[in-house]
């Protein structure tokens, strides 16, 4: 199968003011196959923002490529100018960022927004754009509307807009529904389902939700601590965990339990990238620790159409 995007073996650091650099993702393998859709889940603070931003190349400055490769449909894209970049990213992969907010300009018109995002200068930008934003739930008065004028989920429609307008192959979605209720949250997630199905769409679904994770995409990759530490698809994911991090999250989910049930928690909390704890970076966690846990550090082993990281299914250690 043809694959919209491909990351071996990626490694991105973080350059501190003072001190030494911390690596943030390590050896980050993942792939996206031509109108599939991969979620990428973990909680807060695993690197999955970072690998979306890799993909981009849209890193903060204090930030550095260390080695890997990161290919989008087929060609490598590590080595490539800013100049270059710029004639992949929005046409053959665009990304919708989370609080759109943060990432409308309040003296523009949403509208003027998304034209200007538009690559080319063919006839009929507007007359597009204004169809784009009808096909994804808004009005044709919302082009001449500013950001403050419109709601958190309609200006996520406006981002989302922004983001098809160029007609892409790969759409990143970065936690889409962040600082949304319920409700809304749920619009946009079909309104993403219904734009892949239209527009014959690939995309990576970044989500601290598990739950939301399971009912979007084909396969789940976990992340934690920067390594992908479990790749299946959706249904094992949800049925028969092999990780003990992803096995955690599944039970906290509340459709488990019966009304008036106490909820599970995951006792502590993702590790700090500058002090990872020895071995594999999730035992102070794991109740099913053991001696090897504490020293070395799982590689990648091949279960299914997927893998998993945990020494619970072998004793391969991370080369």
């Amino acid at each position: 199968m043809e694959k919209m995007l491909e990351i071996k073996k990626l490694e991105v650091s973080f350059r501190p003011a003072v001190g030494e650099s911390v690596k943030i993702l390590r050896g980050v393998n993942l792939s996206v196959g031509k109108n599939e859709s991969l979620a990428l889940a973990g909680e807060s603070g695993s690197g999955k923002t970072v690998t979306a931003r890799a993909v981009m190349k849209l890193l903060p400055n204090n930030m550095n490529f260390e080695k890997g490769e990161i290919l989008i449909r087929d060609r490598n894209v590590m080595n490539l100018k800013e100049q270059e970049f710029r004639k992949i990213r929005g046409k053959d992969v665009s990304m919708i960022f989370q609080e759109p907010s943060s990432y409308l300009n309040p003296v523009f018109t949403a509208g003027s927004q998304v034209l200007e995002a538009v690559k080319g200068d063919g006839p009929g930008r507007k007359e597009r754009t204004i169809k784009l934003l009808n096909e994804v739930g808004l009005k044709e008065n919302v082009f001449y509307q500013y950001p403050h004028q419109l709601s958190g989920g309609m200006q996520q429609r406006v981002m989302i807009a922004m983001a098809l307008i160029n007609n892409p192959g790969l759409l990143i979605a970065d936690e889409p529904t962040t600082a949304l209720d319920v409700t809304t949250a749920y619009g946009i997630v079909e309104l993403l389902k219904e734009m892949m199905e239209k527009h014959g769409l690939s995309m990576l679904f970044i989500t601290h939700d598990i739950s939301l994770a399971v009912n979007f995409a084909n396969m789940i990759a976990v992340m934690y601590a920067g390594r992908i530490v479990e790749l299946a698809g959706a249904g094992e994911i949800l049925n028969s965990p092999l990780h003990p991090y992803t096995e955690m999250l599944v039970s906290c989910l509340p459709e488990k339990y019966k009304s008036g049930d106490k909820i599970k928690t995951i006792e502590g909390k993702v590790p700090d990238f500058r002090d990872l704890p020895k071995g594999c970076s999730f035992h102070p966690r794991c109740p099913y620790k053991k001696e090897i846990c504490l020293r070395e550090e799982p590689g990648e082993m091949k279960r299914g159409e997927g893998i998993v990281r945990c020494f619970k299914y072998g004793d391969f250690v991370e080369a």
